[in-house]
Formats: C-alpha cells, structure tokens, sequence
C-alpha cells in the first residue's frame, strides 16, 4: 500500500522558474521574432531594459542576467527541432542575441553612474 503524495513536498516551489511581468513582456518579444511578427526594437529594448535593471537590483551577477534572459527564451527555442522551422529558429537566435547584447549594455551603464 502507497502512501498518499504531498504536493508541498514533492514539488517544492522556487521563484526562479517564475516568469515575473517584465519577463514575460521580453518573452514576448522573443515569441513575436519565432513568429515573424514585427515588433519595434525599441520595445523589446525597453523590456530588455526592464529586466537587466530588476536582476541588477535584486544583486544578480552579469552571468546571472544572460543565463536568465537564455531562459526567457527556453520555451520558444524548444520549436526550433521541429521540421520547417530553420528560418524561424534563425529570427529567434537573433533576437536573443541581441537582447543578450542589450542586457550586457544596460547593466554595465547603470552600474557605472
């Protein structure tokens, strides 16, 4: 005979793996890029702006911030291993790049004021 599983100790809760609202808006972004959806870049630097300052101030490392706009873009980045996605696998990829490069920029340049 099994015992009855407790969800609070099976499944303990870790609010890393939580996308906050400003996370969710870049992750927007990155879904729009997938889809070839145009979006301005002034707003996914916004966003990208968001979310280096709300890491930076919560004491985050540099690392810390591309790992975790890398994993902002986990969800959509799993499509690309499907067949016929090449091209959108490629917007993707840029745009993530760029947002790491745009991570990078914002957190060196509010650190330095």
């Amino acid at each position: 005979m099994s015992l009855p599983l407790r969800t609070s100790d099976a499944a303990p809760t870790f609010p890393l793996y939580r996308l906050t609202e400003k996370e969710l808006k870049l992750r927007f972004y990155f879904l729009a890029a997938f889809n070839d959806v145009a979006e301005p870049d002034w707003a996914m630097q916004l966003a990208v702006d968001q979310v280096a300052d709300e890491l930076r101030n919560a004491g985050a490392s540099i690392e810390s911030v591309i790992k975790r706009v890398k994993y902002i873009a986990a969800i959509p980045i799993a499509f690309h291993y499907r067949f016929g996605y090449a091209a959108a696998q490629s917007r993707l990829s840029e745009a993530v790049a760029k947002a790491e490069e745009l991570s990078v920029e914002r957190y060196f340049e509010t650190t330095n004021d």
